[in-house]
């Protein structure tokens, strides 16, 4: 019988806070700071550019983001006069939005670069120039996503935060002696090990700290990974729940070795599992996604044999996780303080963009805010005129 590892697994249980006491204690044994079992998730995928930042409005907005669970990449027109307290984590970027110059040098790869939709919030009492809702229009249909699809993880793009996202779970939390790991290399993620059968085990896999808030996917399809296997079977878990040992929602998929694959997961295919075991009556909710995993598992499900499972070295590459076949929603907000033109609206339907309009003028700011904010996660309110 292979030694089991008991440092392996106490940094496993540690890294994922599933038995606090054990974390604690850990931390106070080696002097580690204190760590969050979560990660940022829940819509604070993409960015969403907010236009007039420093207008009365688009601080509401700014705000209502950050409370909503959104990175927020705000908008204004000198960097000098940015305000002394913000909520955390929002990004100021120069965007001079009546830039005439050709070719309009404000809306820069760095300013839109993540960025999956835009609210603009003119001045009060300031109708949007002609020149600013071309360059809007222009960056909107140059930058924004066309495909339906929101990226989850972008392995061409890695992070230390990115990095720090993703932790093994291998069958050493049941006395196994697998081993794996996911490493950024090159602009892709790999995730590989050495997976054993001995001391009765049998899996390796990695997993996410759980998203805080919860990732909403209920305007999606499905998840899609872009991948490069070895061959073999692997499985995909998704969580609704943030404790340890839940339900886990599971698809298998082939890979083909050493070959670049585009593999999608239908919601409607996932299979709820509980600790190797099918279970009946527990239905998806893809409004509030905890965690993903990624595995490599000897067996199927209920006891049934993985029958593209090779004991030893394996690995896996990963470019992207996205979910897929979301529906329209909105690109380009724009919050009008003035009555709304047809000029505007002509020149926004004939853009092809998915827009919408809300108007503030006999609204309260925050409730235009909140407005503006809901807008943006709702199919319906594309190509509507809000709050009149």
């Amino acid at each position: 019988m292979a030694k089991w590892d008991a440092g392996r697994f106490l940094n496993t249980v540690s890294y994922f806070e599933a038995i606090p006491v054990v974390s604690d204690v850990r931390r106070w044994l080696t002097g580690g700071a204190n760590r969050q079992s979560t990660t940022d998730g829940g819509r604070a995928v993409g960015k969403i550019l907010v236009v007039g930042g420093m207008s009365e409005i688009g601080q509401l907005v700014v705000e209502q983001l950050v409370k909503s669970g959104y990175q927020v990449r705000a908008a204004i027109a000198d960097l000098s006069m940015t305000p002394f307290s913000v909520p955390a984590n929002v990004e100021f970027v120069r965007v001079e939005l009546d830039d005439s110059s050709t070719g309009n040098h404000s809306f820069t790869d760095r300013v839109m670069q993540d960025v999956r939709s835009i609210i603009v919030c003119p001045e009060a009492g300031h109708a949007l120039a002609a020149t600013a809702l071309d360059n809007l229009t222009m960056a909107a249909i140059t930058y924004l996503p066309t495909d339906n699809q929101l990226e989850l993880f972008d392995f061409t793009n890695p992070t230390i935060d990115l990095q720090a996202t993703w932790g093994a779970v291998d069958d050493v939390v049941m006395g196994g002696v697998s081993e794996s790991g996911m490493r950024l290399k090159a602009g892709i993620a790999v995730f590989s090990g050495n997976v054993s059968i001995e001391n009765s085990g049998g899996f390796a896999s990695v997993r996410t700290r759980n998203f805080e808030p919860s990732l909403n996917l209920s305007n999606y399809q499905g998840i899609e990974l872009y991948i490069k296997g070895d061959g073999q079977r692997y499985k995909i878990f998704l969580r609704t729940e943030t404790k340890w040992d839940g339900v886990g929602y599971a698809y298998s998929f082939d890979t083909i070795a050493n070959e670049w694959m585009t593999i999608q997961v239908p919601f409607a295919d996932l299979v709820p599992i509980f600790r190797a075991k099918t279970v009946s009556d527990a239905p998806l909710d893809t409004t509030q996604i905890c965690s993903l995993q990624l595995m490599l598992s000897k067996f199927e499900y209920d006891r049934a044999l993985n029958p593209r499972f090779t004991p030893g070295l394996f690995s896996v590459e990963i470019a992207s996780i996205s979910a897929y076949g979301g529906a329209i929603v909105p690109q380009l907000v724009i919050i009008d303080p003035m009555p709304t033109s047809a000029d505007l609206i002509a020149k926004l339907q004939a853009s092809s963009l998915s827009y919408s309009i809300v108007q503030a003028v006999s609204l309260a700011p925050k409730m235009v805010a909140e407005i503006a904010v809901k807008s943006i996660s709702q199919p319906e309110a594309v190509g509507q005129i809000l709050g009149r």
